[in-house]
């Protein structure tokens, strides 16, 4: 059910989209455009602009979506369910395409908000077996909280904003502590003050489908601190610090309440998502803190990297404290365009750190990644891998079919690779 978002919510002035004929919702953030639309089957899409259209890129450039410009007038087919970063000179701002499959409210929610409207819910608390279900048009302007919870689900096609925390500090939109069971699927997230998904200390976490525009600087797309048995899959974030990031690390809240999530973490899978980095943080990221034994078992899959525009890395992994981290799996990813660096990986003292004692890095396998290369690559980004001394070192990284313009990497100068305490780095 497609359901028109309220007039107070900021649409663009720039574009109109036009889905199978059908006017769609253009809304606006300072940073992207977005439309969101439910549809089933194929959708032909009708993108006009105010100013003339120059050219269009539109992505994961791996789906090789065909497309049409005739002078204000972006055209192309697309199927269901697809979510695309769209990029057209002439336009002040990227467009983000929000593919929804056709959905009705299943009458089930704790909490319904319904679509049309907006709700000024401020920090809504789930406990066991409860449920908030976010419609298509609706705009919750709020957060969720969870502690020691069971059995929760968030979902629909609507809008979570935070803007309403802004002058909080260190306000994460979603944090759930201690949760089993937890379920997070196709929401829009805008306008976070931080952190816009927390997972600390949980187990058996499914997210799916997701889409968020996070603005701020530390406004990090999903931290996986301290869990386990983690799915993520079919998302489309957007974020000014790391898209993905693993951590474990105890803290204690405003009110001095602590929370423990310096756990192993492991049995973590991120797959067919699509991933948009600003100009902070990383788009995969591993650390810094991690105070913790190991992070094992994690799998990134099937991952388009959109861009990483400022000073972090496509690949990064950072141990600042004592963990081991081990049996991490980089496979099928393609990275469209990254600036400083491409791979950084290194155990490291770093103003975070809590341990006395680093850590180490071993068994890093990174295989079928096809990585293009501008001319603003050569000479300028490099990659890093570095251990801290001789004790705490990065052993056994792969390089297997990682290619570079089509052209397969086998050896480090390919990669403008410097290397510290470091050992048995091969190219397959």
């Amino acid at each position: 059910m497609n359901q028109a978002f309220p007039e107070s919510v900021p649409r663009s002035t720039e574009l109109s989209v036009r889905v199978n004929g059908i006017e769609a919702d253009v809304l606006c953030t300072n940073v992207a455009y977005f439309t969101s639309f439910e549809y089933s089957g194929e959708a032909q899409v009708e993108i006009v602009a105010a100013d003339h259209i120059r050219a269009a890129k539109i992505s994961p450039l791996s789906r090789m979506i065909p497309s049409q410009v005739e002078s204000r007038t972006l055209r192309f087919k697309v199927s269901a369910n697809e979510k695309l970063h769209i990029e057209m000179e002439g336009v002040s701002l990227p467009l983000f395409f929000y593919g929804n499959h056709e959905s009705a409210y299943d009458g089930l929610a704790t909490y319904y908000f319904k679509g049309g409207q907006v709700h000024e819910a401020g920090e809504l608390e789930l406990h066991d077996n409860e449920s908030i279900y976010i419609e298509s048009g609706a705009v919750v302007r709020g957060s969720i909280r969870a502690n020691g919870a069971a059995n929760i689900k968030i979902y629909g096609n609507g809008i979570l904003d935070s803007s309403c925390f802004r002058d909080v500090p260190d306000y994460r939109t979603i944090l759930l502590y201690d949760c089993t069971g937890v379920s997070i699927q196709d929401i829009i997230m805008l306008e976070p003050p931080c952190w816009m998904i927390m997972l600390a200390a949980c187990r058996q976490v499914h997210i799916n489908g997701i889409k968020q525009i996070g603005e701020v600087v530390s406004s990090d797309g999903v931290d996986i601190v301290g869990s386990q048995d983690v799915l993520i899959e079919n998302c489309i974030l957007r974020n000014n610090d790391d898209c993905v990031v693993i951590k474990a690390f105890d803290w204690a809240d405003a009110g001095g309440s602590m929370f423990a999530a310096s756990k192993n973490v492991y049995n973590v899978e991120i797959r067919s998502s699509i991933f948009v980095n600003a100009r902070a943080g990383n788009a995969i990221e591993i650390g810094h803190e991690l105070t913790t034994d190991e992070i094992t078992g994690v799998c990134f899959h099937d991952i388009d990297i959109i861009s990483v525009h400022g000073y972090g890395a496509a690949f990064s992994i950072h141990v600042g404290d004592r963990a081991a981290v081990h049996h991490i799996v980089f496979e099928n990813i393609r990275v469209e365009h990254y600036y400083d660096k491409l791979v950084d990986f290194r155990v490291i003292k770093s103003k975070y750190f809590k341990d006395e004692q680093r850590g180490r890095i071993h068994d890093i396998l990174l295989k079928d990644i096809f990585v293009h290369q501008s001319v603003h690559n050569p000479g300028y980004s490099i990659s890093v891998i570095g251990g801290y001394d001789g004790d705490h070192r990065v052993e056994r990284v792969t390089f297997d079919n990682f290619c570079l313009n089509h052209q397969k990497v086998t050896c480090a100068n390919q990669l403008d690779l410097f290397t510290k305490e470091a050992e048995d780095i091969t190219f397959k």
